[in-house]
């Protein structure tokens, strides 16, 4: 098995251990398929932030998704997006069945595992609400896109403001073993690299949410990488932004 495929694994395996532990309806269990600071960036209701595993136990409430009829989750799929040595974006979609097999709810996200003092598991979870298989998300999609390009259009002019302007409070960004929080427009701060998309894939849509799969070259005073990174962008009253991003440097140990 080469490196990459061994990292492949570890993303699956970690999203398995995820669900696994959701299903044994046990909070301590399923905590431990996480890394600290844990956010999940949605299109729908209030964005917790739980900085420590007690924080994220404290919060769970199993017994409220066993009112609405829930047995058990399982994967419609998973697929692993990027890898790096310390970090990994996997793309999933799970499904709650009740005790007779019929589906109660779907979910897309995309998970960011991390690698944090030897403990690999979710750092952040993007989600994007289901829009079913009938729904035209090519709209919301072709939007979504557009404001990823705009923005890096934006970032390489300096032009803060505008910048400021697509982005949905608060902005997450993902690290590992920490979180980076934007939490309104003035506190936003750009680098001084210049960023090329080299590809800008549509991973998930939903009827609000979009997340996107992103190739980019920088180029800075140092010196110039390549990034990969997901993106997640929502509709969150009636404000297209992007609320959460990830980024990897591929095949190297500091990413």
């Amino acid at each position: 098995m080469t490196i990459a495929e061994d990292l492949e694994q570890t993303g699956l395996n970690a999203v398995d251990y995820f669900l696994e532990t959701w299903n044994s309806r046990n909070p301590e269990r399923w905590a431990d398929s996480l890394n600290f600071p844990h956010v999940r960036p949605s299109p729908i209701g209030p964005i917790r932030v739980a900085k420590t595993v007690t924080d994220y136990i404290s919060g769970v409430n199993f017994q409220r998704t066993i009112d609405t009829g829930w047995d058990h989750s399982e994967w419609d799929y998973r697929s692993v997006l990027q890898v790096s040595p310390r970090k990994i974006h996997v793309a999933g979609q799970w499904s709650r069945y009740n005790r007779d097999g019929k589906v109660i709810l779907t979910t897309p996200i995309v998970y960011i595992v991390t690698d944090d003092e030897g403990h690999w598991g979710i750092q952040s979870r993007f989600g994007s609400d289901y829009a079913g298989e009938d729904m035209d998300t090519t709209e919301l999609m072709s939007r979504g896109l557009a404001l990823v390009q705009d923005f890096v259009n934006q970032h390489n002019t300096r032009n803060q403001a505008a910048c400021a302007e697509m982005l949905n409070y608060p902005h997450f960004t993902i690290g590992i073993g920490e979180l980076a929080i934007t939490e309104e427009p003035d506190d936003l701060l750009l680098n001084d690299t210049t960023m090329k998309i080299e590809s800008l894939q549509a991973i998930q849509t939903g009827r609000h949410s979009i997340n996107v799969a992103v190739d980019l070259e920088l180029a800075g005073s140092q010196s110039n990488r390549t990034l990969q990174g997901v993106v997640h962008v929502n509709d969150r009253n009636n404000h297209l932004g992007i609320q959460a991003w990830s980024l990897l440097v591929p095949d190297t140990a500091n990413a």
